[in-house]
């Protein structure tokens, strides 16, 4: 099964890329990524219903907040870096992509900006989304330092884990709060944290609080964003 983009409604100013369809804490596939749908239903009654659409709600609210309220959510564009469900992780791991189905992903997230050329700017979630996009070229710069610590990790003989286990789980604290060109589109690439961990607290205040500031202060200078 594989989940569906939540197509802006309106000509797309945000292109919001997320992981893995098979999410970490869920088996579930979700009919749309990131159950990202659900911030437009109503608040369901049964409890399993709830929690998908409170996820979804925390999915726009952190869009929202690095926009300064200046792109309606009507004008926000989800897709995955896979869509498709691939092989689960071992219990309490994180999902491996593996690279050809992150070239897959590459590909369609150049169609979905071909067609939609009103996007700004790219909120691209996760250490190994952004690992793969900058490594596979979507990224105008090739950051060495980071490439390496953000590579899947080798165990023994074997090319690498069943799951994504980074090098340096520190890696993604270095690229969040710069904003990249885009190779080949006329669009800038964000990397941000995980909806999951919207808002800030314990410890990622300090990790990320004044690159989240600076990701707000950009986008209004930069005035990709129109009032």
């Amino acid at each position: 099964m594989k989940s569906k983009d939540l197509k802006a409604e309106y000509d797309a100013k945000i292109l919001v890329i997320g992981e893995d369809s098979n999410l970490v804490w869920s088996e579930e596939v979700p009919e749309y990524v990131m159950f990202a749908d659900y911030y437009f239903k109503p608040i369901p009654e049964d409890h399993g219903e709830r929690s998908r659409n409170v996820e979804s709600r925390r999915l726009f609210e952190h869009i929202i907040y690095l926009t300064r309220s200046k792109v309606k959510s009507k004008e926000i564009y989800f897709t995955n870096l896979c869509n498709e469900f691939v092989s689960p992780p071992p219990k309490g791991k994180h999902v491996l992509i593996p690279e050809e189905k992150a070239k897959e992903g590459l590909e369609r997230i150049k169609i979905i900006l071909k067609n939609n050329p009103t996007i700004s700017y790219i909120f691209c979630m996760s250490l190994q989304a952004n690992y793969w996009l900058q490594k596979l070229g979507l990224y105008s710069c090739q950051d060495e330092n980071f490439l390496h610590d953000a590579q899947p990790r080798r165990v023994g003989l074997e090319p690498f884990n069943t799951y994504y286990q980074p090098v340096n789980p520190k890696a993604f604290s270095s690229i969040v709060g710069n904003i990249y060109d885009v190779n080949g589109f006329d669009s800038k690439i964000v990397p941000i944290l995980s909806a999951k961990d919207f808002p800030l607290k314990d410890k990622n205040i300090d990790l990320f609080q004044t690159p989240y500031l600076q990701i707000k202060e950009s986008l209004v200078f930069n005035k990709l964003i129109k009032e």
